[in-house]
């Protein structure tokens, strides 16, 4: 993996197989719902009470399904802008875990607060959350344009927007159609598993510290008993050479024995 400064951002020349794949599937989803009237939405959309009827496949399909051209336009803005740049440094296979992780655990997030008697999530917006939150790990200080105008680094237009989020979820958590429980939980798994692969040695040393929590913890004697004994086994040894063996007492024999095992 190349955690080099990103190149080509929003170059056509630059486009990244899976984002290819992720556009065109996402754009053919809506042009069949739409040309041929296939009810793709009804079928795919993500329902709160999805749980109910186990209905797993849903937190797959709702991603692939949007509201609007405006909602599809956004989404696929986004990957289109962002998306290569993370694929090609994780490579297209982490890529797409990286899309459907985050893509799942945002319509998760979303399931658990949303009304069950509201209406359903649709959209991608989560799956591109994850993308973002992934740039901002893995490039932290790279500029983006917000609203095509203003620069800002990485870590700073992504911490805004999970605070945005949040506090959206906070005024309305029941909320439905805009779902920001599934933005906020999409990038944080795009965050958190990007810089997981960035930074493999602090997932490493955070495992051994949990390792270590759970082992019983040896019994040392304390230090001064230490030194103590240090001390006799010289007075021991002095005896010895200046009377012999014969001059030790029981005690002395003993501390003597173990001493030396």
């Amino acid at each position: 993996m190349n955690f080099g400064e990103p190149r080509d951002i929003g170059n056509m020349r630059g486009i990244t197989p899976a984002v290819k794949y992720l556009l065109i599937l996402n754009v053919a989803v809506f042009l069949i719902e739409g040309w041929f009237h296939v009810p793709l939405a009804e079928w795919f959309q993500l329902r709160a009470g999805w749980y109910r009827d186990l209905a797993f496949g849903q937190l797959f399909t709702y991603m692939f399904v949007h509201g609007g051209v405006r909602h599809l336009f956004m989404n696929m803005l986004g990957l289109f802008f962002i998306g290569p740049t993370v694929e090609r440094t994780l490579g297209s296979y982490r890529f797409f875990i990286l899309y459907y992780l985050s893509g799942i655990l945002g319509g998760l997030g979303w399931s658990l607060l949303a009304d069950p008697s509201g209406p359903p999530c649709v959209g991608a917006s989560g799956a591109v959350m994850g993308v973002l939150g992934a740039f901002g790990a893995l490039y932290p200080h790279a500029k983006l344009l917000l609203w095509f105008v203003i620069p800002v680094r990485a870590w700073v237009l992504v911490a805004c927007l999970a605070l945005w989020e949040l506090s959206e979820i906070i005024g309305n958590p029941k909320i439905g159609g805009i779902a920001n429980a599934a933005h906020l939980m999409g990038g944080i798994a795009g965050f958190m598993y990007a810089f997981s692969l960035k930074n493999p040695h602090v997932g490493q040393k955070l495992k051994s510290k949990l390792a270590g929590r759970g082992k019983p913890k040896s019994k040392r004697p304390p230090l001064g008993s230490e030194r103590l004994s240090k001390a006799e086994v010289d007075h021991i040894l002095d005896k010895i050479g200046k009377e012999g063996m014969g001059a030790l007492t029981p005690r002395e024999r003993d501390l003597l024995k173990k001493a030396t095992r």
